[in-house]
C-alpha cells in the first residue's frame, strides 16, 4: 500500500523522430505521487514532458517503461475509458451540435444511466460550476469562461476518481483566466477530487497547486510545496521560471545549519538562509537568487550592488525598474510605489535586498 493515491513510477516514453530516425524520450524516469484530494501542477516550458505525461496518465499515451497506478491499481493496460480518469483539453473539444446539458450529460449517456439520474446529476454540477440556467444553450451562445465551465463539467459529472487538466485556461483572455483561476480551484477544494493540472503558467501553478513539479527535458527539476519552490530553488533554471530573479555570482565562505555566510562577487558579504539539506562547501561558487520584488533602492556606498537607473515603468500598483551595475543588469519592483521616493532614469543608485527573499542554489 502507499500513500498516494495516484502514483507514477519510472515513466519512460520514447518516440521515433521521423526527420532524423532517432528515439526521443519526452519523458525520462518520472516518478511522483499525488494524495488523494491534492492539486498537482506539472509545469514547464513547452516540448519538456508536462502534457506527455499527463496523457500517459490518461491512457491516451502508452508508456515505453514504468507504471501508472491509481488507487494501487496498476493501469498501464487500460485505455481512456476503462481509466477512472477525466480529462479536460485545451480546446474544449465541446460538441458544437449539443446544448450545454446535452454536452455535460453525454458520458453518463453512455454509461447507460437513467434520464432522470442524468437529469439530476447534470442539474447538480451545472450548479457548482455556476451554469444554471444555460442548459439550452450551444457552445456558439457560449463565452469562452462559459465554454470552459461546461467542458470542466462534463468532466466532472461522472465522478471520475482523477481529474486530469491539460492547460484547461490557455485560451482565455487575461482577465478571464485570473478569474477562472480562482474559480478552479474554490470548485477543485469544495468537491476535493484528485487532480493533475498541467501549464506552462507558473503564475497559474502557484495559484492552484498543493504541489508543484517543475520538469525539463522529460526529467524532473524539484518537487514540492509552491511557497518552497519559490523559497527554495533547487538550481538555477527553477529559480528563473517559478517568478522573476536576478543572479550574482559569488562564493561561499562557510556554512552552519541552514545558514550559509556568502560573498558576492561585488564583495559584499552576505548572510543567507538555506534549505535544511542542501549542501554547500566553503569556497564552492553558487548564483546568489535576488527576486526583484525584494529590492531596495539605497545610497550608493550603502548597497550590496551599485548601478545606474536604465528602465523604469510605472504600471500603478508597482514600479519596475533595471539597474545597469558592473555585475549585468539588475530587474527591482517595487510595490505600492505612489508611498516611495524613487530613483529617476540615469541616477546613480545602492542595492539591497530583503534577506528574506535570497536564496542559494548550485553554479551550474
Amino acid at each position: 500500500m502507499t500513500e498516494y493515491y495516484v502514483e507514477v513510477r519510472s515513466l519512460v516514453k520514447e518516440f521515433l523522430d521521423k526527420s532524423s530516425g532517432s528515439v526521443v524520450r519526452a519523458v525520462n524516469g518520472v516518478s511522483f505521487g499525488v494524495k488523494k484530494g491534492q492539486l498537482l501542477t506539472l509545469l514547464g516550458p513547452s516540448g519538456c514532458g508536462k502534457t506527455t505525461t499527463l496523457r500517459l496518465i490518461g491512457g491516451f499515451e502508452i508508456a515505453t517503461k514504468g507504471d501508472v497506478l491509481i488507487d494501487n491499481v496498476v493501469v498501464n493496460d487500460q485505455p481512456p475509458n476503462k481509466r477512472p480518469t477525466a480529462m479536460v483539453f485545451q480546446s474544449y473539444a465541446l460538441f458544437p451540435h449539443m446544448n450545454v446539458f446535452e454536452n455535460v450529460a453525454y458520458g453518463l449517456k453512455n454509461k447507460r444511466l437513467n434520464s432522470q439520474e442524468i437529469k439530476n446529476r447534470v442539474s447538480q454540477i451545472l450548479s457548482v460550476v455556476g451554469l444554471s440556467g444555460l442548459e439550452k444553450r450551444y457552445p456558439s451562445q457560449l463565452s469562452g469562461g462559459q465554454q470552459q465551465r461546461v467542458a470542466l463539467a462534463r468532466a466532472l459529472v461522472v465522478e471520475p476518481k482523477v481529474l486530469l487538466l491539460d492547460e484547461p485556461l490557455s485560451n482565455l483572455d487575461a482577465k478571464l483566466r485570473e478569474q477562472m483561476r480562482i474559480e478552479l480551484k474554490k470548485i477543485q477544494s469544495n468537491l476535493g477530487i484528485t487532480s493533475i493540472y498541467v501549464t506552462h503558467d507558473q503564475l497559474e501553478a502557484m495559484t492552484l497547486s498543493d504541489m508543484v513539479i517543475v520538469m525539463k527535458d522529460g526529467i524532473i527539476m524539484q518537487q514540492d510545496a509552491p511557497q518552497m519552490i519559490y523559497r527554495y530553488p533547487s538550481n538555477r533554471f527553477v529559480a528563473s521560471f517559478i517568478g522573476k530573479a536576478n543572479f550574482l555570482e559569488s562564493t561561499v565562505i562557510s556554512c552552519h545549519e541552514s545558514v550559509c555566510k556568502i560573498k558576492t562577487a561585488s564583495g559584499s558579504v552576505l548572510n543567507v538562509n538555506v534549505r535544511e539539506g542542501m549542501s554547500f562547501q566553503p569556497d564552492e561558487k553558487v548564483y546568489l537568487v535576488l527576486r526583484p520584488e525584494g529590492g531596495r533602492f539605497v545610497r550608493p556606498e550603502d548597497g550590496i550592488l551599485r548601478g545606474i537607473v536604465v528602465t523604469k515603468i510605472y504600471t500603478g500598483a508597482n514600479a519596475f525598474f533595471e539597474v545597469k551595475t558592473d555585475h549585468g543588469v539588475v530587474a527591482v519592483e517595487i510595490q505600492n510605489p505612489a508611498s516611495l521616493s524613487l530613483p529617476d532614469y540615469n541616477e546613480t543608485v545602492g542595492l539591497t535586498f530583503d534577506p528574506s527573499t535570497l536564496s542559494v542554489v548550485k553554479y551550474e
